[in-house]
């Protein structure tokens, strides 16, 4: 088999179906149906008004490889909380004012032991620990990590402990798609087959019809290599393959695929080369097809388990079954409710995608089924949405609060999937480009680490349309807002200003601010989004990005929906 070699192609695998069930987000929504409540609501933790130590452990990379023996790291967090999160215990700190002093902390795995000093209130913080006496295998060995705290002014000894995984594998000349738990982004390697180094990559795409778009006309993919896209295919059960292609980086093909001949026909022309991810013995089947080609990115499973009620324990089933097969990929799912059956889905996935799409709908009334939605009741396109970017913001947000509450907040990510479709059945617009970007813009701010929108095609000609915008944006995200994203060094931090919401990392040189007005006409001063340093906006401020903001030595005036990526150096 040939590969294009300028045609980095990525592919992610879903085995995941989407179908409208008799409830949706756990109500009734059709007219003849009452209103019961539907429950499964996610429950926040309880306040402390004491210390709590949430001491936590993970490997650097997951997996590392054979050739990663000898740098592998573990990352070790131990910050202060007064919440009751996953794992939290009580600890007795020294008199205020004075220093908190360090976690002697010991890392084991099998016969390796590595001990560090861990400065107490801390995260991020890494110790090296050679793994090479460790055997290579398909399942993960068992990590505990224990701490021993002695206030600076105390003579008493706390005793703290917690677990992890280590996924060490053998190598392979088959793709590998790593995770940096730093970040929670994607490292992999030129999907061409050849090998080579590692590198981030943050997926930037699109969702696309299967059939017939593809299959009816493989053409259609030399015109997506042209516009850079990564591909991602789904299958008929919404099984996902990921490959990078040129305007966008991925894309996503959604079913049906039940022609599995011609299906191979597209994964062969792309690049290298009634499924159900609940029925195990097909899912095995798909990744024993597919998990040796170059190019694949990830699996992905259940597509909106939660909408569907899908069993509790599906997503961990298929989960732990990949796993079992082929470690080196990790597995998404993606989530429709606001609030739904949270917890014993996310089990189940690497990945978490949400998929609302708020804009263009009535947020208290169906037309599809002529009846309201409210918290109990009620399908409107967008569970429990307003009908604006917020919904989207407060989702990504939120999921990622969740994830940490639940202690996942270093091994499982979240991505985006912004809304490029509309006009039809809930939704009565289409949001132009500049909305489609600022979904995207929101995401990143609040914690996405990968986007993959639905869908292509979608709407097409200038610069204000979806595929114009995304011409210019997705080589932007790759230049410049990826290398902060990415950066396990960075700092981040978010600002709401007036309805703006606003991002901004700072990787020790130089500042990226990404801006997204949800309000009215506002000035934005410097200083209300991180920058109070500026004096001079031409000397220190780089307009990388922008729809119609002016920027001087003060701050930035903003419309309504306004964005912008900026770059600023002191």
């Amino acid at each position: 088999m040939k590969y294009n070699k300028s045609f980095i192609a990525v592919f992610a695998v879903s085995l995941a179906q989407g179908s409208l069930a008799q409830t949706w987000c756990g109500k009734n929504f059709m007219a003849n149906q009452t209103v019961v409540p539907p429950g499964g609501q996610f429950v926040l933790p309880s306040k402390s008004d004491t210390p709590l130590l949430s001491f936590q452990c993970a490997p650097v990379f997951r997996p590392y490889l054979e050739e990663d023996a000898k740098s592998a790291a573990f990352i070790v967090d131990s910050p202060i909380v007064y919440d009751w999160v996953a794992g939290a215990e009580p600890i007795s700190l020294p008199p205020s004012g004075t220093s908190l002093g360090s976690l002697d902390v010991t890392i084991s795995v099998g016969p390796i032991h590595a001990t560090a000093n861990v400065p107490l209130n801390s995260t991020g913080f890494q110790i090296p620990v050679d793994i090479s006496k460790l055997l290579s295998q398909k399942t993960a060995y068992n990590v505990t990590c224990s701490a021993k705290y002695s206030a600076p002014s105390s003579s008493k000894s706390q005793k703290f402990k917690t677990s992890a995984s280590l996924l060490y594998l053998p190598d392979t000349t088959a793709s590998v798609t790593k995770t940096d738990l730093r970040t929670g982004a994607l490292w992999v390697r030129p999907a061409d087959g050849k090998g080579g180094a590692f590198a981030p990559f943050i997926p930037q795409g699109f969702y696309v019809a299967f059939d017939p778009y593809l299959v009816s006309n493989l053409s259609v993919i030399d015109s997506l290599k042209a516009d850079g896209f990564v591909f991602h295919c789904l299958s008929p059960s919404k099984q996902l393959l990921n490959r990078p292609l040129s305007r966008f980086n991925t894309l996503h093909a959604y079913p049906p695929y039940d022609n599995l001949t011609a299906f191979q026909m597209v994964i062969d022309k792309a690049g290298s080369s009634g499924m159900n991810y609940k029925n195990l013995t097909a899912v095995a089947e798909q990744v024993n097809t597919y998990a040796s080609i170059p190019n694949l990115l990830n699996w992905e499973t259940a597509h909106e388990p939660d909408g569907n009620s899908d069993p509790h324990n599906a997503t961990w089933l298929t989960y732990d079954l990949i796993y079992q097969m082929d470690g080196y990929h990790p597995i998404s799912i993606v989530l429709n409710c606001q609030d739904y059956d949270f917890s014993p889905y996310v089990t189940g996935a690497d990945i978490v995608l949400h998929d609302a799409y708020p804009l263009g709908i009535n947020g208290t009334f169906s037309p599809v089924w002529n009846t309201s939605c409210t918290p109990d009741f009620g399908h409107c396109g967008c569970d429990n949405c307003q009908g604006t970017m917020y919904d989207v913001k407060a989702r990504v947000q939120t999921f990622k609060d969740r994830l940490n509450i639940m202690g996942f907040d270093r091994t499982k990510s979240v991505w985006t999937t912004p809304q490029a479709f509309g006009s039809g059945a809930y939704w009565n617009s289409t949001p132009t480009g500049q909305q489609w970007a600022a979904l995207g813009f929101t995401s990143f701010s609040h914690g996405a680490i990968g986007s993959k929108s639905y869908h292509y095609p979608t709407t097409t000609g200038n610069a204000t349309t979806i595929e114009g915008t995304a011409t210019k944006l997705t080589v932007l995200i790759k230049e410049v807002i990826q290398p902060f994203l990415v950066d396990p060094t960075a700092t981040y931090a978010y600002y709401d200003y007036q309805g703006v919401d606003a991002g901004l990392w700072h990787n020790g040189t130089t500042y990226l601010l990404l801006v997204v007005n949800m309000g009215e006409n506002v000035y934005v001063p410097w200083k209300d989004v991180g920058l109070g340093w500026i004096t001079n906006a031409t000397t220190q401020v780089q307009s990388v990005y922008t729809s119609s903001q002016s920027v001087n030595a003060t701050g930035l005036n903003f419309k309504p929906g306004d964005i912008g990526i900026y770059t600023a150096t002191p």
